[in-house]
């Protein structure tokens, strides 16, 4: 029998590498069980893919189990409030990566660096280093396995240890992690993500944060967060984050999904057998239409009550000065000449294509313009003057 992931066991050596046993609400045994099977049953991982997730899901739990032991010994953590985040979403693949690094090179905000979204309260292993050293070094080895390993995806999205990243990394502690859907063949779970409210992706979001900022004494400076996530899930951002700014970056549609196509298909070239085009195709569609359907149904609601800017693909390509103001005067955050000189010398030295060049096309993946054309119709009728 070859094999395989096995929950109970994942969950015992995180208690045992951790000596803690309370994972907080909501309890995640019920989502460990689903992602598992469907692992083992679907996504076809290699062997190296199998070992990879097995340490990556053990890494989660004790992320889990540290930092609920850090809330339950010290309540103040809790007490601490999320001021004004600048929240950045849009189809993946649309100048939200740059948009969120450059911002993040501002010293006066607060951001999540890789190395803090995969260990965020401890290494689990000691060093030569101190703690934070540790961290770094763990994640900067993770990174360095990912670029040589697999450099199509570290061409298309470059993760470093020291740069900020998306959420998605550090929400695999609320076991609603929707990047086990994407960077595995795994329908079954996707189907069960589908069912669940998101209310616990947030709430664990939350808490994070209020973690970062106790530690690093950040009360009151603005953080700036990232995830085309949100978009599906915008009542449930501003009821744990109701001062937030939403700023969605927009991008044409054929170029997005292509390059999401081109994203996915190279994250599961090193783990699994499972690794059909045009089922890549198919889940990259699908994901992002349904995404924005909820999306603009929701902003509808929501966009007298709070604040939005929207903003083109071009201009955080070619004028990104212009539209970092536009995101600070919306969120009425000023920008010191230190912080806007901080914020170009980072897009200097980091030129598009630093990492390579990602090179994607839809009919690689099973898909023809006319058809994502008509998914994202309501989308592009709604923001056509931001996606020239």
């Amino acid at each position: 029998m070859s094999e395989t992931l096995d929950p109970q066991q994942l969950i015992g050596a995180s208690q045992q590498a951790t000596g803690l046993t309370d994972f907080g609400e909501v309890d995640p045994r019920d989502s460990l069980w689903t992602l598992t099977r469907a692992l083992n049953e679907e996504a076809g991982l290699t062997a190296d893919g199998l070992s990879a997730k097995r340490a990556s899901l053990i890494r989660v739990l004790c992320n889990r189990l540290l930092l609920q032991e850090a809330f339950t010994r010290n309540p103040r953590i809790g007490e601490e409030t999320i001021v004004s985040p600048l929240v950045i979403l849009g189809l993946p693949r649309s100048g939200t990566t740059k948009l969120h690094r450059m911002i993040a090179a501002d010293p006066v905000m607060q951001k999540l660096p890789l190395w803090r979204l995969m260990y965020p309260v401890k290494a689990l292993a000691p060093g030569p280093g101190n703690d934070i050293e540790n961290r770094i070094a763990a994640t900067e080895a993770f990174v360095d396995a990912i670029r040589t390993r697999n450099p199509s995806m570290f061409a298309a999205h470059p993760m470093l240890a020291l740069e900020p990243d998306e959420e998605y990394f550090a929400m695999e502690i609320s076991f609603q992690a929707q990047l086990n859907s994407s960077s595995f063949h795994t329908p079954s779970y996707q189907a069960w993500l589908d069912a669940q409210s998101f209310d616990n992706w947030y709430a664990w979001l939350k808490k994070y944060l209020q973690y970062v900022q106790f530690s690093d004494v950040g009360a009151g400076r603005p953080w700036v967060l990232k995830a085309p996530h949100h978009l599906a899930y915008l009542p449930l951002l501003f009821k744990y984050f109701p001062a937030a700014t939403v700023i969605h970056c927009h991008r044409e549609p054929l170029s997005a999904v292509a390059s999401f196509c081109g994203l996915i298909h190279a994250a599961r070239l090193g783990t699994s057998t499972r690794n059909e085009p045009n089922a890549v195709g198919r889940y990259s569609l699908d994901m992002n239409a349904r995404r924005l359907e909820r999306y603009l149904q929701d902003r509808a609601e929501l966009e007298n009550q709070h604040h939005f800017v929207d903003l083109a693909y071009g201009d955080i390509v070619h004028n990104a000065r212009a539209a970092i103001a536009r995101c600070y005067a919306a969120a009425t955050l000023t920008i010191s000449a230190a912080s806007m000189a901080a914020m170009l010398a980072w897009e200097e030295a980091n030129a598009q294509h630093k990492h390579g060049q990602h090179r994607y096309n839809l009919r690689d993946f099973g898909l023809a313009e006319a058809e994502v054309l008509d998914a994202f119709r309501d989308y592009t009728a709604r923001f056509a003057q931001y996606l020239h």
